[in-house]
């Protein structure tokens, strides 16, 4: 398990290293790509756009804490943890969030597209109310959902 900053500033979010994830804040890129293992973070020193594109695209956890950029793309991501959003930044991301694990979700008031909860004793609690786009798919597979009393609004729920 390790920790990988966004530094790449415009680039993809995949199965290629390159100089875009860092192992410190505003560190030097060439780290490898986040893994299901790996807790990633987006902070007031990473810039641009991360667009989740296809390959490797699961994360321990995301944190965006500080972050001004935008968080675009289309690819499925897993998340084995807590997902962090804030409001400074830009969500264009329309793919779909699968969570695997225990996890607090927090949007600040973003959009997301679809949603899924697919893990064996696994609890997925809001952090605040979670909006999803209106085609969107709410899904829950596996798993057990707490909206800890803040309102979920979606196109459509399926359990």
């Amino acid at each position: 398990m390790a920790d990988r900053y966004w530094v790449g500033g415009t680039a993809n979010w995949d199965g290629t290293a390159g100089t875009k994830w860092a192992t410190t804040s505003g560190g030097l890129g060439g780290a490898s790509v986040p893994t299901s293992a790996d807790d990633v973070f987006f902070t007031n020193l990473s810039t641009g756009t991360c667009t989740i594109a296809a390959g490797n695209t699961g994360a321990k956890s995301i944190n965006c804490t500080g972050f001004t950029g935008t968080l675009a793309g289309s690819a499925a991501i897993t998340i084995s943890g807590n997902l962090t959003l804030v409001a400074g930044m830009t969500v264009t991301y329309t793919g779909t969030i699968t969570f695997n694990a225990t996890s607090t979700v927090i949007t600040a008031g973003k959009t997301l597209s679809s949603i899924t909860i697919n893990g064996s004793g696994i609890t997925v609690t809001l952090g605040d109310a979670m909006t999803l786009s209106a085609t969107s798919l709410f899904t829950l597979t596996q798993g057990t959902f707490d909206t800890a009393n803040f309102n979920l609004t979606a196109g459509r729920f399926l359990s």
